[in-house]
């Protein structure tokens, strides 16, 4: 409180502890290591994707199999070594045991991998927002991992006003970059145009 009206305290509590940032997995390995319900939650999220999903668990539920099955996942083993992880874009420990969750997470930091431990922030390099879906259009809600369901009322919202057509105008709007860019070579008259 510099000036004594609270305004750097202000400030300083509405800055984030997060960079929201979206991750390239298209064609990369995403790790998955739990075979129950939280497992197969981060299965199907990540079945939105274009990554090559890997699972790792001692054994699958039956909705966690058939969620794999669905996204083509593949189920290596029940444990990854250091070397499993290494070279992943992600890695999501849900395996619902805090020891395990922190072996996993240890082993995600000594391979040089982000991780996320399902219901553990104090164990992650990043949180998973609550995604509304338009691809190649994303919208991503987060908080920091301390109000999921806050988040995933917020993202109910968005949802609700993009039509899943949105994606179909993302698709035009891709195709014509080029001849936008063409004829008007300014960015601001390009920022108009958009």
């Amino acid at each position: 409180m510099a000036d004594g009206t609270g305004t750097d305290m202000t400030r300083n509590t509405r800055r984030l502890g997060v960079f929201p940032a979206f991750h390239k997995v298209d064609g990369r390995r995403v790790v998955v290591v739990g075979g129950g319900k939280e497992a197969a939650a981060k299965i199907r999220l990540l079945a939105e994707t274009r990554a090559e999903i890997v699972v790792y668990a001692r054994t699958l539920d039956k909705e966690t199999g058939a969620d794999l099955v669905a996204a083509g996942a593949e189920w290596r083993g029940p444990w990854p070594a250091r070397d499993d992880l290494r070279g992943a874009a992600l890695v999501f420990s849900a395996t619902g045991d805090r020891e395990d969750d922190q072996s996993i997470s240890a082993l995600a930091g000594d391979a040089g991998v982000p991780v996320n431990v399902v219901d553990c922030p104090e164990l992650c390099d990043f949180y998973t927002p609550a995604i509304v879906n338009r691809a190649p259009l994303a919208v991503a809600v987060g908080s920091e991992g301390t109000a999921p369901v806050l988040s995933r009322h917020v993202r109910a919202r968005i949802e609700a006003l993009l039509a899943p057509a949105f994606c179909d105008l993302s698709g035009l709007a891709d195709r014509l970059r080029g001849r936008v860019a063409r004829a008007l070579p300014s960015s601001e008259a390009r920022r108009r145009f958009w």
